[in-house]
């Protein structure tokens, strides 16, 4: 194992090539944009055969597709899976992503989720990452710099004697990275990075295939939406079961924990109302000051909330029982904001379908243990099977 003495071990021939030309200009995470913030050129000198420009790194090159990949956040996991390489994940935070995951695949024949049974606590150590030895860590070195015990040395000595970091963590809400990563920092949308995450496995192939997917149910989208004074307005909510708290998402804002509703274009019943973070704790009085026509409650198609137990309390609760959407039965599960495109292909059409019943479909509702409904071919906003066979290598 790697240590700070003189025993450093020499770098294998997979880690000259991993980084091509980037060694000898210095520290592996520097440069990796121009003035304009566009993406950095590849280094010329490198021969790497799967490449990709991704902020906050830079260029980073492998020499065939990982076989090993550390990964923290589910979307990574997700984008893993979506071209068919989900055996190559070691780790993943949160054991509610591949339950999350098989809820909207269940469909799927022989679809598994081989990383299933590799999650673990939140947040990781340098010795953690020596000892799994992964080709390539799908996260956000300026994030990682965050983390107790880390900083940016550590980050570079994992690259150059681990293997290399690619992740864009702050694209979640367009919020603000480190301040020492700023100048290197661009925003992604959750397919942009989706591409650079399949480029390096060397499956474009499957990525072009499930973005035309995508701009198909876009497409349908944008033409079936009415117009917006006929929009509901809409709280977009995390809710405990017991309604002990309750906390407020953004709906329309930039960013890839959005792509599932920020299409939709319904109406914020909070307006515009500003908050730093990813949420903010609101009362069910608030609530019925603004009296939404649809509550969506994320993480209840999870074990994380109890959903019946849940809208049952929100009935007896003296507040949350005036409020229009618990009177007409518009509170909706909802699964994650840690997408990635398998998960967010499904919730678009779920969130759809649940906001606007008459233009795209009634949503027939979720009760605990419930997988995703099997739409008829004429009720999918998108063709299911079409993207199970994408994932099976049937492009």
């Amino acid at each position: 194992m790697w240590n700070d003495s003189n025993d450093a071990p020499t770098l294998k021939r997979r880690d000259y090539v991993k980084y091509g030309g980037m060694i000898a200009g210095g520290s592996l995470l520097a440069g990796c944009t121009d003035e304009s913030g566009s993406d950095a050129e590849p280094a010329e000198t490198s021969t790497s055969s799967y490449t990709a420009d991704v902020a906050p790194v830079g260029t980073v090159g492998l020499e065939e597709p990982p076989e090993d990949v550390f990964t923290h956040f589910p979307w990574f996991a997700d984008m893993a899976s979506a071209v068919g390489r989900g055996e190559s994940i070691n780790n993943v935070w949160w054991d509610g992503t591949a339950s999350t995951l098989e809820y909207f695949t269940a469909e799927f024949d022989e679809f598994e989720i081989p990383w299933k049974d590799e999650t673990g606590s939140y947040g990781f150590s340098k010795e953690q990452l020596y000892e799994l030895d992964s080709d390539l860590h799908l996260v956000d070195p300026a994030w990682v710099t965050t983390q107790d015990d880390w900083d940016e040395d550590d980050v570079d000595e994992v690259a150059t004697h681990v293997g290399p970091w690619v992740g864009n963590y702050y694209s979640n809400f367009h919020s603000t990275p480190p301040e020492t990563w700023a100048d290197r920092y661009q925003y992604y949308s959750l397919w942009e990075l989706f591409e650079r995450v399949a480029t390096l496995y060397g499956e474009q192939s499957r990525y072009e295939a499930l973005t035309s997917v995508r701009d198909d149910l876009l497409g349908t989208i944008e033409e079936g939406l009415p117009p917006e004074s006929d929009r509901p307005t809409v709280a977009y909510l995390s809710v405990s079961t017991d309604l002990s708290a309750i906390y407020l998402l953004r709906l329309n804002a930039p960013g890839y924990f959005n792509a599932h509703t920020r299409p939709l274009g319904a109406v914020n019943a909070f307006g515009d109302e500003q908050w730093d973070g990813a949420f903010t704790e609101v009362d069910m009085e608030a609530l019925l000051e603004v009296d939404p026509d649809v509550l969506l409650a994320l993480w209840t198609v999870t074990s994380s909330v109890d959903f019946e137990e849940m809208t049952r309390n929100l009935a007896d609760d003296p507040v949350g029982s005036e409020l229009s959407a618990v009177r007409n039965d518009r509170v909706y599960a909802q699964g994650t904001r840690w997408q990635g495109p398998l998960m967010n292909l499904f919730q678009l059409e779920m969130t759809a379908k649940q906001l606007y019943p008459e233009q795209f479909g009634a949503w027939p509702g979720y009760e605990n243990g419930d997988v995703y409904p099997a739409f008829g071919s004429d009720e999918q906003l998108f063709d299911h099977q079409r993207v199970a066979d994408i994932v099976d290598g049937d492009i």
